[in-house]
């Protein structure tokens, strides 16, 4: 073992002292200007085209996949990126690679600590999102909801919860109307997050077990500026999306994994539990055919509103774990498995066990472990032939996307009458 000499310490010290504060960090602001990362490739193993949106020596990812991330017209991603030493959110234009700064964040401790690293800082990563309607991220930093108009980057205060903070992954309404996040305690949240952290990272427990963390999910209006309580709940949740303009979709139930709705006045409120064999429900989208999903015992599935019906395909081939993939429109059925393979795949015939197949779209690194910073999470571009994930390239997470349109309006998915 090399030890440090009181000289070196001392001058070592001295050093550091002249360094300015953690805070300021290198210039970073809003509107700073991104040259093109872009590049194109082949997949050597399926021949599909592949962009690369970032390559920047630092991590990138999109928004939480249940949120949009995409412009409707297709023309802006709205991403996170690590490259100035802070979490910070950028608008990428799709067709010139150009990137914008959106925020300018310096909160120490920002990283989602229930399942990524804690020892982040910027902006509260994973918990922004992204409102279509009226061009204008909300994200969250200190104390404060902010948010950025991504035309003209106007940036404004949105609400101040004074000893709160977000906890869990956001979504506006799909009406652009209500804007749903889930808060704690600052305190509370800080001493059981600290006590557990290095439970997490040893993976003794799972982050998936909710912590003994009272919450709320709380709603803007978005038109006046108000704020109301929707429900407080004595658990942790660790996303909120949405049904429709006046219901919520939560992920999480008070003894783990799993997912339930309410009224945005809190009434109404039902779990919504899988049948037993399918295990529990792990991830979800809202389409208009119906909430897809994946469980823990591999199995994707449908759930019909209007019936109430649970209707699923098990994956005995698969090992590891799923997180289904989102076509807003729910017409492509894809995933990503995470095992001994770590790929993008897509899913043909589900219910048919003499033609069910899955397809390899793409290949990935594995993961680094324990402390991630993403999935792959993927979705569909607004006009449908794009797949967009997130994968390990060059020692960093970026930002990719990968030409499915021969695949996207087939009829081998759910709903397949052939």
């Amino acid at each position: 073992m090399k030890f440090i000499s009181r000289r070196n310490f001392l001058e070592a010290t001295a050093a550091s002292a002249a360094l300015p504060s953690l805070r300021a960090g290198a210039a970073s602001e809003i509107g700073t200007r991104l040259p093109p990362e872009m590049k194109t490739f082949t997949d050597p193993e399926t021949g599909r085209a592949i962009r690369q949106f970032t390559s920047a020596r630092a991590n990138s990812y999109p928004l939480y996949y249940f949120t949009a991330s995409i412009t409707l017209d297709g023309r802006y991603m709205v991403y996170h990126s690590e490259r100035s030493g802070w979490v910070q959110l950028y608008r990428m234009d799709l067709e010139t690679g150009e990137s914008v700064q959106l925020t300018e964040g310096r909160t120490l401790n920002s990283g989602w600590a229930m399942f990524c690293q804690w020892r982040l800082r910027g902006i509260y990563n994973h918990r922004s999102a992204f409102n279509r309607v009226k061009s204008e991220v909300y994200y969250f930093q200190d104390e404060e909801l902010r948010a950025t108009h991504l035309e003209t980057l106007a940036n404004r205060v949105v609400y101040r919860m004074t000893g709160r903070l977000c906890i869990g992954q956001s979504d506006f309404s799909p009406d652009g109307r209500h804007f749903a996040f889930i808060h704690a305690d600052r305190r509370v949240y800080t001493d059981v997050m600290t006590e557990l952290e290095p439970v997490y990272n040893t993976r003794v427990i799972s982050p998936n077990v909710p912590p003994p963390i009272p919450a709320t999910i709380g709603m803007i209006d978005t038109e006046t500026g108000k704020y109301s309580d929707i429900l407080k709940l004595d658990y942790h949740v660790h996303h909120v999306l949405w049904v429709d303009d006046r219901r919520v979709l939560v992920n999480h139930l008070p003894d783990g994994l799993g997912m339930w709705i309410t009224g945005i006045d809190g009434s109404g409120k039902r779990d919504l539990r899988a049948p037993a064999q399918q295990g529990r429900i792990n991830h979800q989208v809202v389409t208009p055919k119906g909430i897809f999903y994946d469980t823990t015992r591999r199995w994707v599935g449908r759930y019909d509103e209007t019936s109430g019906a649970f209707e699923a395909a098990a994956l005995p081939e698969i090992d590891g774990s799923l997180h289904i993939g989102f076509d807003p429109a729910g017409r492509f059925l894809f995933c990503e498995h995470q095992g001994s393979a770590n790929r993008l795949v897509s899913l043909h015939f589900p219910h048919d066990p003499k033609r069910r197949q899955l397809k390899t779209l793409r290949s990935m690194k594995p993961y680094f472990e324990p402390q991630q910073r993403y999935h792959a999470h993927p979705f569909l571009s607004p006009d449908r032939k794009w797949l967009f994930h997130t994968e390990l390239l060059d020692g960093y997470s970026q930002i990719a996307a990968i030409d499915v349109r021969d695949l996207v309006d087939r009829d081998e998915y759910w709903d397949s009458k052939t």
